[in-house]
């Protein structure tokens, strides 16, 4: 019989510490000649990205970062070769952002060229063209930044196009005589509209540059070719992100019409959603947020076989070679697993999976609830109740609200450590996947079209109703969390409701008018379709700013930020600090070195998320076990 104990002080064994030692991302994958390589992220050694061999193990040592800052979120920053017969490794290293070549036990050595000292070069979305390197090059000059698809040799850079703000994708036909790619301008986001280019490649340099898909209403993604010469690409012009192709005509054709989504937003570079087999088939992942499944599709029929595996979502980064697919996922007990699909068979086995620091009995079965809005609208949500082998609620459980981040983005029902750290202390969460979030299609997503703290906000109420009327969570002990877009929802909620006993931003927005004129070049022209145009709509920005209604905040309120963040400054999360002192309300803020827009070393993740445990426990009146 499990014995009862005030909830938020259940004794669990998972400890932040934990958290930051097992916290390894993964994302990316591909097979290097008879290889298998894959990147970790990793906090435990100062959230360093590595590049990780199945035949070899790790393949950069002592302090090299594969980490690239296009964009200042980055993405795939490494490419896996065969050159001169053997396995060779391109990166972008962290530190000078400068691309790097090494070999399996080598010293890694430059093949970009050095950066002029007034000048910063950033490259992304390596593909490898005969002796050269084909990328994205992000310049900064005197504040200023351009792109350019550009070659990378052993005799410098050549331009190859500069006509667009944004690309991605590069991706160069079987028989080696065109390119594709995608790119979009301001104000476009790559969700809202892109396009995809193809050209003829002439002696190395691109003729004949056009457009075969897309536009400022269209998202297009991911183009990948087939041998004969049939362009593969998503694009969700039906109201879902689904499989598309173009021949060598021009015409288009919907290969699989679906009501899920096969494609995800562009907040990195090097996204994979689809690979052409060498048997014509394509693999690729489709579904709903709390079931996606691997899917091979006959493009010829039209049909599909969705792969039987036990996990419900897949990161939207899939490789395949030597009659193999790849792709990591998880589910409701697994974090993250690179699992391998034989393409003949179609059965799944997994090459690793992330290790759990502690027994599965203490974790959540993460789920899928909808709550109605007061107009009948549905808000999709992932409750993971409070839970553990010992201990149940001497009375009703906090609700803990968690705003995730973007805000085009979404959170899928999938295990969370992190979240974790707070249901087997008797905190239950529920990750809301408010109007504008991905995965629910193009009319959900353009639900914060002009509507950016005030859809969010209400959805994130509206779910909170709905938990409340279940009778199964403490009306009074509501605590709200978010980062970045996330903690703009929190300090918008606080302000404006009275519902929350607490809150935690992350690096959050306080001032739309200060993120407007003081952002990075990606996220410059965002709040233009979230908000309106600035500075023709500044009284819209004033209005839905957090900071100008702060004389209405009454919760208590712990603030995280990272000094080197480049999206949201820290003169945003500085501000509130500002507030909470003069009004007098119950704060703390951490200002982390060395940290930009998100924590990637082991003592800042250890730091915040016992601090914010302990700031709840004071606010809530019990004592955290922090083991």
């Amino acid at each position: 019989m499990k014995k009862q104990i005030k909830p938020g002080s259940w004794p669990s064994p998972l400890t932040a510490s934990m958290l930051a030692q097992s916290g390894n991302e993964n994302m990316w994958s591909q097979v290097v000649g008879d290889d298998l390589w894959w990147d970790e992220m990793r906090p435990s050694e100062g959230g360093r990205t590595l590049v990780v061999s199945r035949n070899h193990g790790d393949l950069l040592q002592g302090s090299w970062n594969a980490a690239t800052q296009v964009h200042e979120y980055g993405g795939l920053s490494w490419l896996g070769v065969i050159r001169e017969g053997n396995p060779s490794l391109f990166f972008v290293n962290k530190a000078d952002q400068r691309i790097y070549l090494t070999s399996i036990g080598a010293q890694p050595q430059p093949f970009s060229p050095v950066t002029p000292e007034d000048e910063i070069h950033r490259y992304a979305e390596m593909i490898s063209v005969g002796s050269e390197i084909w990328c994205v090059r992000e310049k900064h000059v005197n504040g200023v930044v351009t792109r350019a698809l550009v070659a990378v040799g052993e005799n410098g850079i050549r331009v190859l196009d500069d006509q667009s703000h944004f690309y991605a994708h590069l991706r160069v036909s079987q028989n080696g005589s065109q390119l594709a790619w995608v790119c979009w301008e301001h104000p476009q986001m790559p969700w809202d509209g892109t396009e995809i280019k193809v050209a003829r490649i002439v002696d190395g340099s691109l003729d004949d540059i056009h457009v075969v898909a897309g536009g400022i209403d269209e998202s297009c993604l991911g183009p990948e070719w087939s041998k004969e010469g049939i362009l593969y690409y998503i694009s969700d012009t039906s109201g879902w992100w689904n499989l598309w192709s173009v021949d060598t005509e021009g015409h288009r054709k919907h290969i699989v019409v679906d009501e899920s989504e096969w494609g995800y937003p562009l907040w990195w570079l090097g996204f994979r959603f689809i690979q052409v087999l060498e048997d014509g088939r394509i693999l690729s992942s489709r579904g709903p947020v709390d079931a996606r499944k691997f899917t091979i599709i006959d493009p010829a029929s039209g049909t599909f076989i969705d792969v039987d595996s036990p996990l419900t979502n897949f990161e939207p980064s899939i490789s395949a070679g030597n009659g193999k697919g790849y792709a990591f996922g998880g589910n409701s007990s697994i974090t993250s697993e690179l699992v391998e699909i034989d393409l003949a068979t179609l059965k799944t086995t997994t090459v690793f999976a992330s290790k759990s620091p502690i027994d599965a009995k203490y974790f959540p079965t993460p789920h899928e609830i909808t709550a109605l809005r007061p107009d009948g609208r549905k808000v999709y949500a992932i409750l993971h109740p409070a839970t553990h082998p010992d201990f149940e609620p001497s009375e009703k459980t906090p609700l803990m609200v968690v705003v995730h981040g973007g805000p085009t983005a979404h959170s899928p029902a999938t295990l969370s450590m992190k979240y974790s750290y707070f249901t087997s202390r008797g905190i239950s969460v529920v990750d809301v996947n408010y109007g504008g979030s991905t995965g629910y299609g193009r009319e959900y997503r353009n639900l914060l079209r002009g509507q950016w703290g005030i859809v969010d906000r209400e959805d994130v109420i509206a779910v909170v109703d709905s938990l409340i009327a279940t009778n199964t969570v403490d009306a009074q002990k509501i605590l709200i969390r978010g980062g970045s877009a996330g903690g703009f929802t929190v300090l918008n909620v606080l302000v404006n409701s009275d519902r929350f006993a607490a809150g935690a931003s992350y690096y959050g927005v306080a001032d739309c008018t200060a993120l407007a004129v003081d952002t990075h070049d990606f996220e410059s022209r965002y709040l233009d379709s979230m908000i309106g145009k600035y500075p023709e709509d500044a009284a819209l920005y004033i209005e839905r700013s957090p900071l100008m209604h702060a004389d209405r905040l009454t919760s208590p309120l712990i603030i995280f930020q990272g000094l080197d963040d480049k999206v949201v400054p820290p003169a945003q999360s500085e501000a509130f600090r500002d507030v909470c002192v003069s009004k007098g309300i119950k704060y703390e803020y951490f200002p982390f070195e060395g940290e930009g827009h998100g924590f990637q070393k082991a003592s800042s993740i250890i730091t915040s998320y016992e601090a914010e445990m302990k700031f709840y426990g004071e606010v809530l009146g019990f004592t955290p076990n922090l083991g």
